[in-house]
């Protein structure tokens, strides 16, 4: 059996479904590798803006989903539907916290400058420190002043963080093409089979079961 699986994954810190997808994906690769101990699964995080034309300090978020659906019932439906799955692999979204619709930009940014000298746990830290802010904290992911706290958690210093900021690669998005995708979160393993959309864990485990298995043969 080929002992190495690579998912890329396309995901924007903005959409729950990736949040759900994250964790879906995580469940899915720790029941391959208890079935399969001597596979190395790597995941390799492309970001990318689905909205990047939001100001760069954000909307607010409920005018912003209300103008986008339609109407407060119609956000609030959206947000239960999204609660529903969520709660399928153990997640609460705290809509009810989120003031901003923030801008991701500077946010993928640093995820890719933290990648430039830092291996996959460190990104996987950030990453879930992100979500995590934004959907259970109800935090500006935009801000300079927060993305500044989790640099530091993740060891970058005051200097290094504000060398970085006055750099243009600051405000320039990571390597994700949203023209290559049909929607987030966008699955392709071994550079073979590609998925999209928050599948269900035991989807993603097949999935990565039968290309397993058909790399033996």
């Amino acid at each position: 059996m080929k002992n190495n699986l690579h998912i890329d994954v396309s995901f924007d810190l903005i959409c729950p479904w990736c949040l759900i997808g994250k964790i879906s994906l995580e469940q899915a690769i720790s029941k391959i590798s208890e079935q399969y101990p001597s596979v190395d699964v790597t995941v390799k995080w492309h970001g990318m803006q689905l909205l990047p034309d939001v100001p760069k300090n954000g909307l607010p978020f409920q005018t912003f989903y209300e103008r986008r659906l339609g109407s407060p019932q119609a956000v609030s439906l959206r947000q239960q539907q999204v609660n529903e799955a969520a709660a399928k692999v153990g997640l609460h979204i705290r809509f009810d916290r989120m003031k901003t619709f923030p801008n991701t930009a500077k946010a993928h940014a640093l995820l890719t400058y933290m990648s430039t000298f830092s291996g996959g746990e460190k990104i996987e830290q950030m990453l879930d420190r992100l979500f995590s802010g934004y959907f259970f904290l109800g935090e500006d992911i935009g801000s300079d002043e927060l993305l500044y706290e989790i640099a530091q958690a993740a060891g970058i210093g005051r200097e290094m963080f504000d060398e970085w900021l006055e750099r243009p690669e600051s405000n320039v998005l990571m390597d994700g093409d949203l023209s290559q995708v049909s929607g987030v979160p966008h699955y392709v393993f071994n550079q073979k089979i590609e998925m999209s959309g928050a599948q269900p864990p035991e989807q993603l485990f097949a999935v990565m079961q039968n290309l397993l298995e058909s790399e033996t043969q």
